[in-house]
């Protein structure tokens, strides 16, 4: 079927349809799909040769050569595109800030597997971080940091939530993923060598001090409660960050950066 440029009604069954997918997280598990929000997330879903559904738009992303290059990208790709006005494009986003396109987008099929095989993986595991935003900045800074795989495990939030994705600014559509119990984690990152360093508030080596080189998963726990039980009492090491005594701890966020980056360091 050729691609399409169609004019879409506030009661057009598609839009409907991006409306439950944008609330409801079993329902883009079911159809296997993602949310992805704005021209930056719409370039780096056509870059990451992923198959694209459909796209919805608003006249003003034609107001720019680069809005005018990405709708014209998309019609080369025989992608169907749809026109709407921006109220009614805003209806089915999550992003606070009113963007010009949405793709739905097929989810990432990576394969973790293989780069937990590299010999000097390092690898990130998340278990417990429930705010979505947070979720997808650690990807970011993961992939930004050279990891090789992000490991997620229970109690975490979707991380194909529309806000991780953009959180991520792209790294979720690239960066190989697992979603596995914490148990089927461990055994998976032990039998493939790694050691496991977790992320603690004053406790273990200071992230200077902690050897980050070679095979490597760190590991990080949710804001409050921290890594779950079953992780920790896997960890060959606890790392902290020195901070003032004052400061009670980081944020996961701004701990995942420093750690990743400490870790990056050590391999140069």
């Amino acid at each position: 079927m050729p691609p399409m440029t169609t004019p879409l009604g506030r009661n057009n069954p598609t839009l409907r349809r991006l409306r439950r997918l944008r609330r409801d997280g079993a329902l883009r598990r079911e159809e296997g799909v993602l949310l992805a929000e704005g021209p930056h997330l719409a370039e780096a879903a056509l870059a990451s040769g992923l198959a694209i559904e459909l796209a919805v738009y608003s006249s003003s992303l034609l107001d720019s050569d680069e809005g005018k290059g990405l709708h014209a990208s998309l019609l080369e790709r025989g992608i169907d595109c749809y026109e709407t006005s921006a109220e009614l494009l805003d209806s089915v986003q999550d992003a606070r800030s009113p963007q010009p396109i949405l793709l739905l987008v097929q989810r990432p099929a990576h394969d973790a597997e293989a780069a937990l095989a590299e010999a000097s993986c390092l690898a990130v595991v998340l278990a417990g971080i429930q705010d979505p935003g947070n979720l997808g900045g650690i990807v970011r800074s993961a992939e930004a940091a050279g990891a090789g795989a992000c490991l997620i495990g229970e109690g975490c939030a979707d991380p194909f939530h529309p806000r991780a994705v953009r959180a991520s600014a792209g790294s979720l559509l690239r960066l190989p993923l697992a979603l596995e119990s914490n148990a089927a984690i461990v055994e998976r990152l032990r039998g493939h060598g790694l050691r496991l360093w977790g992320s603690a508030a004053r406790r273990g080596d200071s992230h200077v001090e902690a050897d980050l080189r070679g095979a490597v998963a760190l590991c990080f726990g949710g804001e409050g409660a921290g890594l779950p039980p079953e992780l920790e009492q896997a960890l060959d090491s606890l790392v902290h960050i020195p901070i003032a005594q004052s400061v009670e701890s980081l944020s996961v966020g701004a701990a995942a950066a420093v750690l990743l980056f400490e870790a990056a360091r050590q391999r140069r």
